[in-house]
């Protein structure tokens, strides 16, 4: 079931990564000059990777622990954001890896990858 929700999603993210690189790169940059603006993002995140590991929370050598690994990711970044330090926050904002397009672009695919893997798996 949760395939079926994170299959597309990953897949619309990662396209949309893909597409509008730049568009990202100056979002990253306007958070970066006021991390408050994802507060909203980050809650989100803490609630959604505390449901995914409550539901799924197998660590199995299979394509399904993408699904495991997205919840305790999203919980981690989640924490990260409501504990850290807030130059900590800003300096993981305004790093190189978030600066130069290629960030996106890797990322981008590989969301796209397991979007289509794990969709297929999910509905076909």
């Amino acid at each position: 079931m949760l395939a079926e929700i994170i299959g597309p999603v990953y897949l619309i993210m990662g396209l949309s990564l893909l597409l509008y690189a730049k568009q990202w790169q100056k979002l990253i940059s306007d958070f970066a000059k006021n991390h408050f603006l994802m507060m909203v993002n980050m809650f989100v995140a803490l609630i959604v990777g505390l449901i995914i590991i409550n539901i799924y929370n197998v660590w199995a050598w299979n394509l399904y622990v993408v699904i495991t690994i997205t919840g305790w990711g999203a919980l981690l970044k989640g924490v990260f954001y409501f504990l850290a330090p807030s130059s900590w926050i800003t300096s993981v904002l305004k790093s190189k890896m978030y600066s130069s397009g290629g960030w996106f672009y890797f990322w981008g695919a590989l969301l796209t990858v397991f979007g289509v893997l794990l969709g297929y798996n999910a509905y076909f």
